[in-house]
């Protein structure tokens, strides 16, 4: 029984001291608000002084420089590559070689092309002679063929006559028979001159039909030579712009096809920024929109530029809009794949008020900050302009250089008293 009063003692005890331990401790903790209250110093709090000054919101990017106007130079044909007379990192101008395919082949075809040609023209001229000789001939036998007319109408009539006159016993058979045989050699030579006519006109057709034999394989000939030369100049890569050696892709002897790429090349002296930027940022963008574009290594060097082009579409999967910035790199400080950073002003005022956002709360559904007037808070509605987010731009209500209240503004009422703790009092 002893044992279990001795237990109640401690026990009673130990609640006792724990009482007044937490009492101690809470009195501890609100010594200084007591103090505070009994001074009467009024509500602690922190300010800041409205200000006036330029006001932007900047959206901070990143971005990736591209070389504006980047291109691949292909071969225009198959074949051996026989010579590189560039390297990676060469300045090149319009129209340079830069390589060469093997052309031995093409040249080959290039001379029996150039030997069908010599012998086309050979055929053509012989065709054309013998056209010529032919259409003389043809003239002579033509006039021929007119006077064996002539003389074999004159003899006809003679035969015509003799033979009435003979029928009619009125001259000799011997004079009837020569002029029949007169009659006969006429008849006979004016049919051989016509042979001899027909036969000339066979052989100008002939030679015609040569002549367009001819001058068919002289134009394939011809054609055959053209495109050849135009396969010698595909054999020969050339620059399409004045522009940098980025990449080279493929070695002397190595076997190129029709189409592949064999340079990669670029104007450097104008860079493309390339940045993704989100929904909600992309509404207050525009292009003309400033940037200034920074990179690592060169962080305290900001490029003057604008915004280019904003894409018409946005992608649907990272909710972003691509956007581009064209700007010079006289200097070649930045290179083709280079991470940049880029501060895109979205809107800026010039010689606005700016207070911290921390200051304003709501009221009445309106915007409010709490202005210290001799230590003593005064609430005052505000009309807010554009914000970043930490600070905004106020319209009205507020004069420069007033101070404001940025703490403990839930403990605050208008015409409640100020205490500045790093003050000596609140009317200071």
């Amino acid at each position: 029984m002893k044992k279990n009063k001795r237990t109640i003692i401690i026990i009673a005890l130990i609640i006792v001291f724990g009482a007044a331990a937490l009492f101690f401790i809470i009195q501890l903790r609100n010594r200084a608000p007591e103090q505070s209250a009994e001074l009467n110093l009024g509500v602690p709090v922190e300010t800041e002084t409205v200000i006036r000054d330029d006001f932007e919101i900047v959206y901070n990017y990143s971005g990736t420089a591209e070389y504006k106007d980047k291109t691949k130079i292909s071969a225009r044909m198959s074949g051996e590559i026989e010579e590189i007379y560039v390297e990676e990192g060469d300045e090149v101008e319009q129209g340079q070689l830069l390589a060469k395919i093997d052309d031995q082949e093409l040249l080959n075809k290039a001379d029996s092309a150039k030997e069908s040609i010599k012998e086309a023209e050979a055929a053509l001229k012989k065709a054309e002679l013998s056209r010529e000789i032919s259409e003389n001939n043809l003239a002579e036998s033509r006039a021929s063929l007119r006077e064996a007319e002539s003389e074999y109408n004159q003899v006809e009539n003679d035969y015509q006559r003799d033979k009435k006159l003979y029928e009619e016993n009125a001259i000799a058979k011997a004079k009837f028979e020569q002029t029949k045989t007169l009659y006969e050699k006429a008849e006979a030579g004016l049919q051989r001159i016509n042979t001899g006519v027909k036969s000339a006109e066979k052989r100008i057709e002939i030679a015609e039909l040569d002549i367009e034999n001819a001058e068919s394989r002289l134009e394939k000939s011809k054609n055959e030579l053209k495109n050849i030369k135009l396969q010698l100049d595909y054999t020969e890569i050339r620059a399409p712009l004045s522009a940098k050696i980025l990449n080279k892709f493929i070695e002397r002897g190595e076997i190129t096809a029709a189409a592949h790429p064999v340079f990669e090349a670029a104007e450097t002296e104008k860079i493309e920024i390339v940045s993704y930027i989100g929904m909600k940022d992309i509404a207050n963008l525009r292009e003309g929109s400033k940037v200034l574009i920074s990179y690592s290594g060169y962080s305290e060097m900001k490029i003057k530029a604008e915004i280019t082009e904003i894409s018409p579409i946005s992608n649907p999967k990272t909710r972003t809009t691509e956007v581009r910035i064209i700007l010079d790199n006289e200097n070649s400080y930045l290179k083709d794949g280079m991470a940049v950073s880029a501060e895109i002003t979205a809107e800026r005022r010039e010689n606005v008020l700016i207070v911290p956002n921390k200051a304003i709360f709501e009221f009445e559904s309106a915007p409010h900050v709490y202005v210290i007037k001799d230590g003593i808070a005064e609430r005052r509605r505000i009309e807010r302009g554009i914000s970043d987010g930490h600070y905004t731009v106020v319209k009205s209500a507020l004069n420069e250089n007033e101070i404001i209240v940025v703490s403990n503004i839930n403990d605050l009422r208008d015409g409640a008293k100020i205490y500045l703790p790093d003050q000596q009092n609140g009317d200071d």
